[in-house]
């Protein structure tokens, strides 16, 4: 079952902010971990949530599987905030590579570079930092580090794994993301990047 299409429909149920799906191998849902804002108690949005599920997907949950965290209702946060992937281009020479990438939110555009001494990995890597620092310009902070990226295999099909590490308030956080190789390797980690911090950004963005 597509969780991702699940959790996109939650966070439009009333106080919620974001939320995370954890299933099992049968896709019966464990644990639901929901942050929202304090308008509300904490048993009205599980409530919801429940409601929520069973009525869109016909999914009956354990109230003791969802687990709500509010947040003061005294910061804002954007929910609605979603990057859209625009697209990047390289440059190499003979011993640099140089990547450009293009993201946007509501007609606005924020592009960031990067550029590095050119071989396989540090292309993926110069890929990744070049998507984190145009979040940095969408976000307008410097919150977040490329801590590592890999290429490999799983089930026969190559795929980008990235670390993302998000610091705050003296503490660090990792973030891991991923993506398929469908059209090449610096795609991929421009996407896999993206996949990282997809659930942290709306906590990341503020009004």
């Amino acid at each position: 079952m597509n969780f991702e299409e699940v959790e996109l429909f939650l966070n439009s149920v009333k106080s919620v902010i974001s939320c995370k799906i954890i299933a099992d191998s049968n896709d019966e849902i464990r644990e639901l971990h929901v942050i929202s804002d304090n308008n509300r108690h904490s048993k009205q949005v599980a409530r919801d949530i429940r409601t929520a599920l069973i009525s869109q997907f016909n999914i009956d949950v354990d109230y003791k599987v969802i687990s709500v965290a509010q947040i003061n209702k005294n910061i804002s946060f954007n929910s609605n905030f979603r990057l859209l992937y625009e697209g990047y281009t390289n440059e190499t020479t003979s011993d640099k590579i140089k990547v450009t990438t293009k993201l946007s939110w509501k007609k606005k555009e924020f592009i960031g570079e990067a550029e590095d001494i050119k071989s396989e990995k540090r292309i993926l890597a110069v890929a990744a930092k070049s998507t984190i620092n145009s979040i940095k310009l969408a976000i307008n902070s410097d919150c977040l580090v490329v801590e590592d990226i890999q290429s490999t295999k799983i089930a026969g099909e190559d795929i980008i794994i990235v670390a993302i590490t998000h610091i705050e308030n003296g503490k660090e956080e990792t973030l891991i993301g991923t993506s398929l190789v469908e059209s090449n390797k610096i795609d991929a980690a421009i996407k896999a990047t993206l996949n990282a911090i997809n659930r942290k950004i709306n906590l990341l963005i503020k009004e």
